[in-house]
């Protein structure tokens, strides 16, 4: 999963061919027109390069490789194309993972309140709804969390609590009066559902009052402990809420790309690490060289930043070894 998630965030995004490049390299390279020209010194031309692979960086690691090791077999590329695929599939379900189980537990809790119910199977349905639900220590339920926002979501717009973002909405005269599904509140959650995803979602609708109400915090490693650093206070809690947004879906992934697939024109594939400020773990870094490298069939190595300095990584005798550039 660690290298087959490395792959375009946005799949809206059509990847250009490697001839679509090229074309628009080229285009990018020629000399504007100059009206004046016959006065002004005419600029040098430096020809764009073509030939490198890729022409712009590429996300999709396992899809370049089923796609530029000539050496794989068929039915390698063929393996390496499906896990690709798969992967497509599942990236959306990463990113609405909070979004979609609260929004399961939201509508389970709303029909199983409607229905008649006999006592022992209404009991039987808190219980079990409440385990689904139920807070986990020192970690994030996203049932428990998606629950506790799509039901605010749905209390502030009846009530016209939106805040300054949201101050255009405004809550009818009469809403006892209106069907439950003609609320504002009911309309909002299903404009919501159907344009955000979990970044956006907590960036838009996790506020203060519910952090403090989860009791969310902001926790890291030191040494062979875990220390709480900053928890939902007046002066902390827009840190841990920008913190929380930036483990979610594809947001907890490094985004790593192939930049030459003959580096040093020695088919070394280059990979580089667009670092935001997050190290990578370099036990896992390690694993995932060693099953490019099987994958490759020749040298990978890998630029990133390490402790604030530029370094690379490579594999010598199988272990990791760290360089500079």
């Amino acid at each position: 999963h660690a290298i087959s998630f490395q792959r375009s965030r946005n799949m809206a995004i059509k990847k250009l061919s490697q001839g679509e490049q090229r074309m628009r390299r080229w285009e990018e390279s020629q000399l504007p027109d100059d009206p004046w020209r016959e006065i002004h010194p005419t600029p040098e031309y430096v020809p764009p390069e073509l030939s490198r692979v890729p022409l712009e960086p590429d996300e999709n690691i396992l899809e370049f490789i089923a796609n530029y090791n000539p050496y794989l077999a068929e039915w390698q590329r063929d393996l390496l194309l499906i896990t690709d695929k798969e992967t497509r599939y599942f990236m959306p379900q990463m990113e609405t993972k909070i979004m979609n189980e609260g929004w399961a537990s939201y509508w389970h809790f709303k029909i199983c309140k409607e229905l008649d119910l006999p006592q022992g199977l209404h009991l039987e349905f808190l219980v079990r709804h409440n385990q689904v639900l139920r807070p986990t220590p020192g970690g994030l339920n996203p049932y428990h969390l998606g629950f506790v926002i799509w039901h605010d979501i749905e209390r502030r717009w009846n009530e016209g609590d939106t805040g300054r973002e949201f101050s255009d909405d405004s809550p009818p005269k009469d809403l006892a009066t209106m069907h439950e599904n003609d609320t504002p509140g009911r309309r909002k959650i299903f404009e919501v559902r159907e344009s955000d995803r979990d970044t956006s979602f907590l960036r838009r609708f996790l506020t203060e009052d519910i952090m403090r109400e989860l009791s969310l915090f902001q926790h890291e490693k030191r040494g062979k402990e875990r220390v709480i650093t900053k928890v939902s206070d007046e002066e902390n809690w827009q840190d841990v809420k920008n913190t929380l947004i930036a483990n979610v879906g594809t947001s907890s992934l490094p985004v790593i790309k192939v930049e030459d697939a003959d580096f040093g024109s020695k088919r070394t594939l280059q990979l580089r690490h667009y670092h935001d400020g997050r190290d990578l773990q370099l036990e896992y870094a390690e694993k995932c060289l060693q099953h490019i490298q099987v994958l490759w069939g020749r040298e990978v190595i890998l630029e990133t930043t390490v402790n604030g300095k530029d370094s690379v990584l490579k594999l010598v005798d199988d272990s990791l070894k760290i360089e500079k550039p």
